[in-house]
């Protein structure tokens, strides 16, 4: 492994005379990009932030405006990221545009926060054990599947992850199109039939959509933070800048192109939630979409949980893949121990970042 100084290229003054200088290379080209985006975006806040959007608005109406609302928040915020990663070419996301604006100090305080203590490692552990629990659950129905086997599903999910993300920054771009192929897929098959049992007339349970009789205000703050959740991740392209092929295009194209593609899914889907469950059988479920799939798809029910599984796997592979660089760009500037600078000489991934996250 080689060091790399604030340019991403080899430490000191550069390579050694007749060897090529280890630094990530420009790879992530707009496919990727715009699967990085939706991959992560896309995890199991849709098939879970439904129950917590509609319990908090009150009304089936009301809810489908916060969906719509959460997405146009979410899509201001990912514009300006635009802006911002076309301005400053530098990977490292919320880290390095702290470092440019606000200092040092602000910086290393939200690479401390987001790395070591707080954000990273409790999201990874949500997702790989909602991952461990689509797998498994299918095979105990209607019993509880075994806390252990489900943990342990989860870590060989995390360990598939970080092997891949080590391997090649190439092999886990194609992981990453791969899976967000499969989870949109996983929401087209929850959208086609509600879509189609409400042009055929089945508009039951959206009589009386705006009800105001179980509105409480105070509550909506609640309805839009459960809406927000499901639309997180938007943000992750920036922690990869330097590793976009022509940034200043590719990046405000991903942007735009998947957070109207998200924003658009998500309203459907939960039109399609609505069509064929009424708000209170939503609200009992402890897994919306395993209900729909139940209602919708009798012949295919089974297959929802395991799309849904590979959904958090594409939710966590992106996040290992992006992770590591804002940690990279840390070390690299000096606000972490410079190993985690290091590049594998061969590979050209961050290796020492990758397996910090898996502590």
């Amino acid at each position: 492994m080689q060091g790399s100084d604030t340019g991403g290229k080899a430490s000191g003054d550069g390579a050694e005379p007749g060897k090529e200088a280890v630094y990530l290379r420009r790879r992530i080209n707009l496919l990727a990009a715009v699967s990085l985006i939706i991959g992560t975006v896309v995890g199991s806040g849709i098939f879970i932030a439904p129950k917590g959007v509609l319990m908090n608005s009150g009304s089936v109406g009301l809810s489908l405006l916060i969906w719509g609302l959460c997405g146009v928040l979410s899509t201001f915020g990912a514009l300006c990221y635009a802006e911002l990663g076309t301005t400053f070419k530098k990977s490292g996301g919320h880290y390095t545009y702290l470092l440019e604006t606000l200092g040092p100090l602000p910086a290393f305080l939200r690479l401390r926060a987001d790395l070591k203590e707080l954000s990273r490692p409790a999201v990874a552990s949500v997702v790989c054990l909602a991952f461990g629990r689509y797998v498994v659950e299918p095979f105990f129905a209607p019993c509880p599947a075994p806390a252990a086997l489900v943990k342990l599903v989860g870590i060989l999910g995390v360990s598939f992850v970080v092997a891949v993300n080590c391997w090649s920054v190439s092999w886990a771009s194609k992981t990453q199109i791969t899976l967000t192929f499969i989870k949109m897929f996983a929401l087209v098959l929850i959208i086609v039939p509600g879509v189609l049992a409400l042009a055929r007339g089945q508009t039951e349970n959206f009589q009386h959509a705006f009800d105001s009789g179980s509105l409480t205000l105070n509550k909506l703050p609640l309805a839009f933070y459960s809406g927000l959740y499901a639309y997180g991740g938007w943000f992750y392209l920036n922690f990869v800048t330097e590793e976009v092929i022509d940034p200043n295009r590719n990046i405000p194209l991903s942007i735009i192109f998947s957070m109207v593609t998200v924003t658009v899914f998500y309203v459907l889907v939960n039109v399609s939630y609505y069509t064929m469950m009424t708000a209170a059988e939503l609200l009992v479920s402890d897994a919306v979409a395993v209900t729909f799939a139940d209602r919708a798809l009798h012949g295919v029910a089974s297959l929802i949980p395991v799309l849904v599984a590979f959904s958090c796997l594409g939710a966590l592979n992106g996040g290992f893949f992006v992770a590591p660089r804002m940690l990279f760009v840390g070390a690299r500037e000096g606000h972490w121990p410079a190993l985690f600078s290091m590049i594998h000489v061969r590979r050209q991934t961050p290796l020492p970042a990758v397996l910090l996250l898996v502590q």
